[in-house]
């Protein structure tokens, strides 16, 4: 019997409408009662989920930023923040100035950009075609110089956003060639987060189950994007929804129905039989 069950949000319990359906928040809650653990794991920062979390209203903690942070808002109970280093942001920051893009730089509890567009358009120019209006955010502040910005305390995650899917891809490579200390995914179509390079969704969900006693062999995950794919590879059964990157697909260990056709739910309504 699976013991834990650790979901993405975005593209894999959410529609594409961005709200979470009330199907899934019903599978959710009856396998929480059976004492089955549920641990939503986001790329986006955790204070940016919680409108899901309280959706779910069970308690459970999540795991924000690819696996950087781990809380839980219903204990006020912070497990982990895994920061990236002051040296690897500055070589992070050449690497974008080299491409001539902007970027976002993000903590535990504020982001910080140096582009307007950015600023001003915020989580929408990710999560296109979201109608959800969400109540929790972050602090957004907008710098001139980048570089001002390296010296915060808890940098967990680094972004760039381009509609140019290739320029976003490039950049990811380069980062990924030229820092060792980083790891960049793409977390979107055109999005791609950059963490510490042993931060990983994977990683994190792993911590959580030692925490709890279980095993790998005893998760199951669900996933979207590249930034799902250790996650995918960590559990012992990996699950790529129907709308996934084929990346993901390709290692995943089943393909389950569309994010919009209630894939997850479906998954576990016949695993555990509910």
């Amino acid at each position: 019997m699976y013991k834990l069950i650790a979901t993405d949000c975005d593209g894999t319990i959410l529609d594409s409408e961005g709200f979470l359906p009330e199907e899934i928040i019903r599978v959710f809650r009856k396998l929480n009662d059976m004492g089955i653990h549920i641990l939503p794991v986001t790329g986006r920062n955790d204070i940016i989920a919680r409108d899901y979390i309280d959706e779910l209203d069970i308690g459970c903690p999540v795991i924000g930023c690819n696996g950087a942070t781990l809380v839980n808002f219903s204990t006020g109970e912070r497990f982990f923040t895994r920061s990236i280093d002051k040296a690897s942001v500055i070589r992070f920051m050449d690497i974008c100035k080299s491409f001539d893009t902007p970027c976002k730089i993000f903590t535990t509890d504020t982001q910080y950009t140096n582009s307007r567009v950015l600023y001003e358009g915020g989580i929408n120019l990710i999560t296109v075609g979201y109608k959800k209006k969400m109540t929790y955010s972050i602090e957004t502040i907008l710098v001139e110089d980048i570089y001002s910005v390296a010296d915060k305390d808890n940098i967990i995650k680094c972004v760039v956003v381009n509609n140019d899917v290739d320029f976003v891809l490039r950049v990811r490579d380069a980062i990924n060639r030229e820092i060792p200390e980083l790891k960049a995914v793409q977390s979107n179509w055109n999005c791609i987060d950059i963490n510490r390079r042993d931060v990983s969704k994977g990683a994190a969900v792993l911590d959580y189950a030692k925490m709890l006693n279980i095993k790998a062999e005893e998760i199951i995950a669900f996933g979207d994007s590249e930034n799902d794919l250790s996650m995918i590879e960590a559990a012992g059964l990996g699950v790529a929804v129907g709308n996934a990157d084929d990346c993901l697909k390709k290692r995943a260990d089943m393909i389950c129905d569309t994010n919009d056709n209630l894939g997850v739910a479906k998954v576990l309504r016949e695993i555990y039989n509910i």
